[in-house]
């Protein structure tokens, strides 16, 4: 995953109650910073709802079809 890719939540991102809000967004990749200084190393601006940090496996790209 890089800058800029659009993503979505996954199954496990969609299970928790942290991303509820996210459930049905798309959002875009603004910056990525390393595991061993940050908990949640990724931001995501979700279209609609903001900037949040997730981890890597709460996320998915969003398919092209």
């Amino acid at each position: 995953m890089k800058v800029g890719d659009l993503v979505e939540l996954s199954a496990a991102g969609r299970n928790t109650v942290y991303c509820q809000s996210f459930r049905e967004k798309t959002g875009i990749v603004v910056e990525i910073n390393s595991k061993a200084n940050y908990m949640y190393p990724i931001l995501v601006k979700w279209f609609g709802a903001g900037q949040v940090r997730h981890l890597r496996n709460s996320l998915k790209f969003v398919s092209k079809a």
